[in-house]
């Protein structure tokens, strides 16, 4: 089997703070989660680097909310080329951090590349309006200018997608942003600052800072040059924060949790209903937000259904992402191994029935390490309900707080009064 490669290193396992490398206090390990393989050791940014970054980001809002937003966008299309340039590169160094199989972490740069893209062409489409005023001679010149610094906190199942979108969204309207990606893969972050440094983004207009959520997370939530916190994670996570952020009334963007139906009529197309389940399912092993969580059948469809699934079930292809032909990969790490086992052992107690299983991977001594879990098909889980309030990686779905306009989030808009003749002159 045809097996690519960890591809060397462009960066440091450092903060990236003002163009340059900075290292933290303790370190945490990086591993595959397919193979358990240490890839790295990365500085944890404690609360002095933190503090930094974001000094280093008030200075350089100062300057980048004066660069014009043609300019910002050329810089913002010029690192989506970049990225496209070397979308092998990243696809490897993604697979081998968070675990998805190459033609998936692919597809996510190219994903990524099309946010730079997208944005760098926004940035010029910040419009100002005229509106009317009620006293006579007078009219109203709204504006909206850069927010400020903004805090991009970002999870592990699209790190470098979601940071693409935030980080191109903060920069084109014009702010800064200190850029937290999750502990579990920071290397794809930490890859995007020397890139958009070459595309030509002046240094400080971009900090990376990995570390635990308790240091830098609290720290963007809290600290007052901090204008706009923008987040995609789990509810908690965002009920914390949004406490933490309280104090200094700061702009909210929260994409948070996600548990989603899949309804099978039975009418429904069941040869097509089985490969859109699949190719949900093991997409990123099942951990995405929209996914489908739980699969309501008509009970005239279940059993037909039941054998269509079990039958991609066992033919799926799992295994290290790195090698050819795999479409789905490990769980993130073991934790969420034990953690679906014991659903799956609660729903068995409760009377549901396994139906098939997929354990291929376990016959790969390489794998033996890893955080495989066999992708299984219960049937009867009519009166099974888990124990914990929230399920792995889901949660109820929450719509967080603000939209999904992109730039908007990081703008404040502005409204001046006055008079016609100015505004006309």
């Amino acid at each position: 089997m045809n097996m690519k490669t960890l591809p060397d290193f462009w960066f440091e396992p450092l903060a990236w703070i003002d163009g340059q490398w900075h290292p933290g206090g303790e370190t945490v390990t990086v591993r595959n989660p397919a193979t358990g393989e240490k890839i790295a050791e990365v500085s944890r940014a404690d609360a002095a680097v933190v503090t930094l970054a974001i000094e280093g980001a008030v200075k350089a809002q100062r300057t980048w909310r004066e660069v014009s937003a043609v300019e910002r966008g050329m810089v913002l299309k010029r690192t989506a080329a970049l990225l496209l340039a070397r979308k092998d590169e990243f696809a490897r160094l993604l697979t081998a951090e968070q675990g998805k199989p190459y033609s998936q972490a692919a597809g996510e740069v190219e994903y990524a590349a099309s946010f730079f893209q997208w944005f760098g062409e926004e940035a010029r489409r910040v419009y100002g309006r005229i509106a009317a005023h009620p006293e006579a001679g007078r009219e109203f010149f709204i504006e909206h200018k850069p927010a400020g610094v903004a805090g991009l906190i970002t999870p592990w199942n699209f790190p470098l997608a979601q940071g693409a979108k935030k980080v191109a969204a903060a920069l084109a309207a014009g702010c800064s942003a200190v850029w937290k990606p999750a502990e579990l893969t920071p290397l794809i972050a930490l890859a995007i600052g020397p890139l958009m440094r070459q595309a030509g983004l002046p240094d400080g207009v971009l900090q990376i800072v990995p570390g635990r959520g308790s240091v830098v997370g609290a720290l963007l939530a809290e600290h007052p040059a901090v204008r706009v916190l923008s987040l995609t994670g789990s509810t908690a996570t965002g009920s914390a924060l949004m406490v933490a952020a309280a104090p200094g009334i700061k702009r909210l963007s929260l994409e948070l949790g996600g548990n989603a139906p899949f309804i099978v009529l039975p009418d429904a197309d069941l040869d097509f209903v089985a490969e859109q389940l699949m190719r949900l399912k093991l997409f990123v092993s099942g951990q995405v937000c929209v996914t489908a969580n739980r699969v309501f059948v008509h009970a005239d469809a279940e059993a037909a259904l039941a054998e269509k699934l079990a039958e991609k079930i066992r033919a799926a292809r799992l295994g290290n992402g790195l090698a050819e032909g795999i479409e789905a990969g490990p769980l993130i790490h073991r934790q969420a191994c034990r953690e679906i086992g014991e659903l799956v052992e609660q729903a068995v107690a409760a009377g549901a029935e396994i139906v098939a299983e997929n354990r291929s991977y376990e016959g790969d001594a390489t794998l033996r390490e890893g955080s495989f879990f066999p992708p299984t098909l219960l049937v009867g889980v009519n009166e099974w309900r888990p124990l914990k309030a929230e399920i792995p990686f889901g949660g109820i779905k929450h719509s967080g707080i603000g939209g999904e306009e992109g730039l908007r989030e990081f703008l404040e808009t502005q409204v001046i009064s006055m008079p016609k003749s100015i505004l006309a002159s």
